[in-house]
C-alpha cells in the first residue's frame, strides 16, 4: 500500500510535470514567433501576397516592402492587409482591390487593429497584421487555462489538442481572421459563463465585426428554460441587440458606401443545402486519392473530415443545454452541416472556421478513460497542425543597397539582392554573425541591372560535417572548389564574372548530408557571414 508521503510527492511531481508541458507548449509558440520573422520581410511575409492581385491592389501597398509570390493569386491575408491601409474601408480603389467588397469589408475589426499597432505607417501596419495571430495564439493559450488548468493528463491532452489545433495553425500560416476570432469568443464565454453577460455581450459585438460567423456565439447569452426567469427575456434580447449592432451599423454604412450595391454579400459556395458540401467533398477527395495514389495530402483530408464530423455529433446527440460552451459548439455544429464547397475544398478552410466548435469539445467531452480513444482521434487535428507549423518559403535576399551602385536597376528605382532558393534552411543567428545550411545543393540567385557584366567577390566563410568537396557553379559552369575539412574552414573571396540579367550561383556537395543530435534536418555545409562586393563592369 502506497504511504500517504509518497502519494504526495507523486502528485506533486506530476503537477510540475503538467505545469512544464504547458510552459514548453507556450515556450514552442514564441519559438515559432521567432521562427516565422523573415529576414528580408518579417511577419508581413505571412499575408500571402500574390503577383495576380498587384496591378488592381492599393498604390499605398505597392509602395511598401513586402513579398509577392510570382505568378500566384495570393490568399485572403492580402486582402484584409489592404482593409488596413484604408481603415475607412470606401471609394473606389478599396473597392477594386479587394476580389469581393461586401464580403471582406464588413470583415474589419482586424483590420483596424493592425492600423492601430502600426500607428497608420504602412510598412508597420503590414507587420503588425502579420504578427497578430501570434499575439492572439498566447491569449488563447492563457484564456484556456481557465477550464484545461494544469492539473491532471487529460487537461494536458485537450489543451495541446486546442492549442495547436490545424484551425489555428492554418490561420496563422495564411495571416487571417479565424485564430484572433476565436480568442474573442473565448473572452466572451469567460465573462459569461462568470456571470458578465453584458460585457461578454459587448465583446461578441467586437467579435461579429471580425467574421460575421462569430456572431453565432450569441447562443451562449442564452439560458435554458430550468434556469431562466421571464424577467430575464428582455435582459436577453437587449445583449442579443448589443452583439448584434456593431455589425448591423457597420455594414450598413458598407452598403451605403458601395458602388456594387449587394453583390457578393454571402461569399461563393460558401453554404450549401444540408451535408452537400461535407459529402461531395468526400466523394471528390476519393476520386482524387485514387487518380494519384493518396498523397498525404489526402490523409489530412479525411483526417479533418473525420475529426469535425466526430465533434459535430458529440453536440448534435448529447444535449448539455445548461453548458455556455455546449451551446457555442452546438451553433457551429449545426453551422458546419450547411458549409458549402468553397470551405470543404483542400484542408485549410474548415478547421478555421469550425475552431469553436473543437475548442467546445475539448472542454466538454468525458473524461472517461474507456472514451479516451475518441479525444485522442478528434485531437488528430493538432497533430495535423504541428506538422503545418512551417514558415512561408520565400527566398532569403541578401540587400546591396547603398553598398553598390551597379546593383542599382533606374527602371525599377531598387537595388538587386541576393536570393536564396530551395536547398537552403532558415537564416540564423543575427546582423553580425549570420548563416544558411544546405542540405547539399542550393541555389542563390542575382540579378544585374544594365548591359555589361559585372566582375565581382562572393566572400564566404564554409563550415562542413565531415570532410567533404564543396563546389560552385556559376550560370552552369563551375568556378570554384575546395575539400574542407570538419567543422570551419578559412574565409573565402571567391572571383566572379556575373553577366547582365539573372545570375545562379550554385553550391554542391558530392558527399552526402548528415545528421547532427536530435536535429531532425539533413545538413551539409553552412555559408557564414555571406557577402557578395561589385568591382567593376567588364567592358570588351
Amino acid at each position: 500500500m502506497e504511504s500517504p508521503l509518497s502519494k504526495n510527492a507523486t502528485e506533486t511531481l506530476l503537477r510540475l510535470l503538467y505545469k512544464g508541458i504547458y510552459i514548453l507548449a507556450i515556450g514552442f509558440i514564441l519559438f515559432k514567433a521567432y521562427q516565422y520573422n523573415h529576414p528580408n520581410f518579417g511577419y508581413g511575409a505571412l499575408a500571402n501576397f500574390g503577383q495576380q492581385f498587384h496591378e488592381q491592389s492599393l498604390n499605398k501597398l505597392k509602395e511598401t516592402h513586402h513579398y509577392t509570390h510570382p505568378n500566384a493569386s495570393g490568399y485572403d491575408g492580402q486582402l484584409y492587409v489592404q482593409l488596413a491601409l484604408e481603415p475607412s474601408a470606401t471609394g473606389l480603389e478599396i473597392e477594386k482591390a479587394m476580389d469581393n467588397y461586401n464580403y471582406r469589408a464588413r470583415r474589419i475589426l482586424f483590420s483596424w487593429t493592425a492600423y492601430a499597432l502600426g500607428l497608420g505607417q504602412p510598412n508597420w501596419i503590414i507587420q503588425a497584421y502579420g504578427i497578430q495571430n501570434f499575439i492572439f495564439w498566447i491569449f488563447t493559450a492563457l484564456l484556456l487555462l481557465k477550464w484545461l488548468p494544469p492539473n491532471s493528463w487529460q487537461n494536458v491532452i485537450r489543451f495541446v489538442g486546442s492549442l495547436f489545433t490545424a484551425g489555428i495553425v492554418y490561420s496563422l500560416n495564411l495571416a487571417l481572421l479565424d485564430g484572433p476570432s476565436l480568442s474573442l469568443i473565448i473572452l466572451a464565454a469567460y465573462f459569461i459563463e462568470t456571470n458578465k453577460g453584458w460585457l461578454g455581450s459587448a465583446i461578441l459585438g467586437l467579435a461579429g465585426l471580425a467574421k460575421e460567423t462569430n456572431l453565432l456565439a450569441a447562443t451562449a447569452l442564452w439560458k435554458p428554460a430550468n434556469g431562466e426567469r421571464k424577467s430575464d427575456r428582455p435582459r436577453l434580447a437587449l445583449q442579443c441587440a448589443l452583439v448584434a449592432l456593431p455589425f448591423i451599423l457597420w455594414y450598413a454604412y458598407i452598403l451605403n458606401s458601395s458602388s456594387v450595391g449587394l453583390a457578393g454579400v454571402a461569399g461563393k459556395k460558401n453554404f450549401d443545402l444540408p451535408l452537400v458540401g461535407f459529402f461531395s467533398t468526400c466523394v471528390a477527395a476519393l476520386k482524387e486519392g485514387g487518380e494519384t495514389g493518396f498523397p498525404k495530402r489526402i490523409y489530412f483530408q479525411f483526417a479533418m473530415l473525420a475529426s469535425l464530423l466526430a465533434q459535430a455529433v458529440y453536440f448534435l446527440a448529447k444535449p448539455k443545454t445548461n453548458q455556455v460552451w455546449w451551446r457555442i459548439g452546438a451553433s457551429y455544429a449545426t453551422l458546419m452541416i450547411f458549409l458549402g464547397d468553397a470551405v470543404w475544398a483542400g484542408v485549410e478552410a474548415a478547421p478555421r472556421v469550425l475552431l469553436p466548435m473543437t475548442i467546445g469539445f475539448n472542454i466538454l467531452f468525458s473524461r472517461k478513460r474507456a472514451l479516451l480513444p475518441i479525444l485522442l482521434f478528434v485531437n488528430v487535428l493538432a497533430v495535423v497542425g504541428i506538422f503545418s507549423l512551417q514558415p512561408p518559403h520565400i527566398p532569403m535576399r541578401f540587400d546591396l543597397k547603398g553598398q553598390s551602385n551597379y546593383a542599382y536597376d533606374a527602371a525599377t528605382y531598387e537595388y538587386s539582392s541576393m536570393e536564396f532558393g530551395e536547398g537552403w534552411y532558415v537564416n540564423e543567428g543575427n546582423r553580425n554573425r549570420y548563416w544558411k545550411w544546405s542540405s547539399g545543393t542550393g541555389g542563390i540567385f542575382f540579378r544585374i541591372p544594365g548591359d555589361q557584366p559585372i566582375k565581382a567577390h562572393l566572400s564566404i566563410t564554409p563550415k562542413t560535417l565531415g570532410t567533404r568537396d564543396i563546389i560552385l557553379e556559376v550560370n552552369g559552369e563551375e568556378s570554384w572548389s575546395m575539400r574542407a575539412e570538419n567543422g570551419y574552414s578559412e574565409r573565402q573571396i571567391i572571383p566572379i564574372t556575373l553577366v547582365p540579367g539573372e545570375n545562379a550561383l550554385i553550391f554542391h556537395s558530392p558527399q552526402p548530408a548528415m545528421k547532427i543530435g536530435e536535429d531532425p534536418r539533413d545538413l551539409s555545409f553552412a555559408l557564414y557571414n555571406y557577402t557578395i562586393e561589385l568591382l567593376y563592369p567588364i567592358t570588351e
